[in-house]
């Protein structure tokens, strides 16, 4: 202890712990509520896929409209993957906005959230952009990666 610094009655210090600790543990329960709260729906824009996914980015639920009958599977996948990965960013995003506090906004658990997340799709179009009006269930799907 240097000259400066006050004797602190330890009864005062243990009662300060119990307070910091209580605030600590309603903080944690209370980001725990909301984590279990947190999901994220996404429909696409001409309402034929929506999806919804969890906080960690597990998809929930699926739906097709009709019309997805009537589309070819290469653009039924991209309205599909499209709808997931903005559904999966916006329930990270929230994730990170609910652990901020708790964890610490700079933390090594957060990034290790914003590197898991999906990539932000290039405005206009790009790898990922809206799919064509055609017919594509002749062409060979070779699904997500590109894969027979």
């Amino acid at each position: 202890m240097t000259s400066g610094e006050r004797v602190r009655d330890p009864h005062e210090w243990l009662a300060e712990q119990d307070r910091r600790t209580a605030a600590m543990l309603a903080e944690a329960q209370d980001a725990q509520v909301r984590l279990a709260e947190n999901t994220a729906a996404v429909t696409s824009s001409d309402r034929v896929v929506s999806i919804t996914v969890n906080p960690g980015g597990g998809m929930t639920a699926l739906s097709l409209s009709p019309d997805a009958d009537r589309m070819g599977h290469r653009q039924l996948a991209v309205l599909i993957m499209t709808a997931y990965n903005q559904a999966a960013r916006q329930a990270a995003t929230r994730t990170m906005e609910i652990m901020a506090d708790p964890v610490g906004r700079e933390s090594e658990a957060l990034d290790l959230v914003r590197r898991a997340m999906p990539v932000e799709p290039e405005p206009g179009g790009g790898a990922g952009g809206h799919p064509g009006t055609e017919n594509d269930d002749d062409g060979g799907f070779r699904g997500f990666g590109g894969r027979r």
